[in-house]
């Protein structure tokens, strides 16, 4: 430190240089030493590190505060790269399960060209313009539909009339079971329809399909206006 001071010293004088000529300063003065304080001094520098050193532990500190929060980003990160990836297994799971998945949809309309019936029992009715046939377990011919898989599966169907002295009506059946009904019975307007529809648990080779009711009438067109339906919702 006392090097320090005394390059000090040395550079007012080289400082107090002014054309040519060196002022000495006066270090005394009447009698008194005005030589500067090193301790002073001393203790100055001191403070100052002293403020440094606060300085730097408040830096440290925050730093030290940045890195955990670095950390537990990377903690996050990693947390949701696992989350993402546990997803994507169970995509791939869900798409290879749903590929597997048998698929079975029809829809079809009655086929013909005026009125069929009334009869004097039922009879089953052969849906045989077909709209969609997936899988081929829709019998066209026949008019049955036959459960590849067990499973939950819904059906619907849609029953025109337009004798006016005639009911019009139909049944969906299960196996021999009549399931749910629709009609108009006797007197009524021309071109009156009838719709109904039923969620069904079916084995493997239950066969579901749509009757006309005994003395009943049904109706179609060209347009289309009597139609049966049905598709796998899920299998069991």
């Amino acid at each position: 430190m006392m090097k320090v001071s005394v390059a000090l010293l040395l550079l007012l004088c080289c400082l107090s240089l002014s054309e040519g000529q060196i002022e000495v300063p006066d270090f005394v003065a009447n009698g008194e030493n005005n030589l500067p304080n090193i301790w002073t001094e001393v203790r100055d520098v001191g403070d100052m590190m002293v403020e440094l050193r606060v300085k730097l532990d408040m830096v440290m500190k925050e730093n030290a505060k940045m890195a955990a929060q670095i950390l537990e980003l990377k903690k996050e990160n990693t947390g949701i790269h696992e989350r993402m990836e546990i997803s994507e297994t169970q995509l791939k799971a869900f798409k290879r399960e749903y590929a597997e998945q048998p698929k079975v949809a029809f829809s079809a309309d009655l086929g013909i060209r005026g009125n069929l019936g009334p009869q004097s029992t039922e009879i089953t009715l052969t849906f045989n313009n077909v709209f969609t046939n997936i899988g081929n377990n829709y019998n066209p011919t026949t008019g049955l539909f036959t459960a590849p898989v067990k499973g939950v599966y819904y059906f619907r169907f849609t029953a025109c009339g337009i004798q006016i002295h005639q009911s019009m009506g139909a049944s969906l059946h299960k196996n021999d079971q009549k399931i749910v009904s629709v009609g108009q019975w006797h007197n009524h307007d021309q071109h009156r329809y009838a719709s109904n529809g039923a969620v069904l648990q079916l084995e493997v080779g239950d066969v579901v399909c749509i009757k006309l009711l005994p003395r009943y009438t049904i109706y179609d067109s060209p347009d289309n206006l009597s139609t049966f339906s049905g598709f796998l919702i899920y299998p069991l």
